[in-house]
């Protein structure tokens, strides 16, 4: 059986059961006393070792990744989040099912959410389109290989979303040290003053577009994935259909005919 976890990246205490080999990782933990700390048996914390735990506000997630990335070695690596996980047959995805997902694709992904339009369309519609475009520049200036695949991943209609993966850990610390390259160099260009607490986490939206981009680029073979959502109230559960009726659409009759049986990175 190989080595790693999969992680169970979270900001808050989580009190549902979780398979083995699941292990939870406290993001934003500077922010915690060592009380606190110490009331929280079994976490992983962001803040210790080589850390961004302070950028987590920006950052979300990714504080997360980053910390893996830096702190941990292993051969396979999950990311999942405290009311979002990978399921297999109806049930939480097993350790054994994803080293067995593993040999039959490169990446385990979210499946497809589709949008309207565009990637790049709907990004416009709900943030800044300018974050974009900056983002694209640094791209250009500093790994201008990946352009292509950026402009092809902002035409498609669809994402893989959540910052959510399973995969090598060697394809994982390849893409977290290209990922983290662009987001310092976009911190440099992007002014945030005038964001609230949502569009301030402007870099974890960025990355769910940049991972589309890897891969595009890499053309991973991926297995797409269900993901379950746990310990949601019913408002908001009201908010997310909301929020899809705005900016989200399922796959139509008119792609399946153009789009079916095409490789996601054409």
């Amino acid at each position: 059986m190989k080595t790693g976890n999969i992680y169970v990246i979270t900001h808050k205490p989580l009190e549902h059961p979780m398979p083995g080999r699941y292990q939870k990782l406290f993001v934003g933990a500077g922010k915690l006393s060592l009380e606190e700390k110490q009331k929280l048996k079994g976490y992983e914390f962001d803040d210790e070792g080589d850390n961004i735990s302070g950028k987590n506000g920006s950052y979300c997630e990714l504080t997360g990744l980053y910390w893996i990335w830096k702190n941990r070695q292993a051969d396979i690596v999950g990311i999942s989040h405290y009311r979002r996980f990978f399921v297999e047959a109806g049930q939480f995805l097993t350790w054994e099912q994803a080293e067995g997902a593993l040999k039959e694709s490169d990446v385990v992904v979210a499946k497809k959410w589709w949008v309207p339009g565009s990637v790049e369309r709907h990004f416009a519609r709900c943030h800044n389109k300018e974050d974009l475009s900056v983002v694209r520049q640094v791209i250009q200036r500093n790994c201008p290989q990946y352009v292509k695949s950026f402009d092809k991943a902002m035409g498609k209609g669809f994402l893989f979303p959540f910052n959510m993966m399973v995969c090598p850990k060697t394809i994982f610390d390849s893409y977290c040290e290209w990922l983290f390259g662009i987001l310092e160099e976009c911190e440099k260009r992007l002014d945030l003053g005038g964001y609230d607490a949502y569009q301030g986490r402007i870099y974890g939206f960025l990355a769910e577009r940049l991972w589309l981009v890897y891969l595009i680029y890499h053309k991973y073979n991926v297995k797409e994935m269900k993901v379950r959502e746990v310990g949601m109230t019913l408002r908001m559960r009201a908010e997310r259909v909301v929020y899809k009726c705005m900016f989200c659409v399922r796959k139509t009759k008119m792609y399946v005919r153009r789009g079916g049986g095409i490789p996601y990175w054409k």
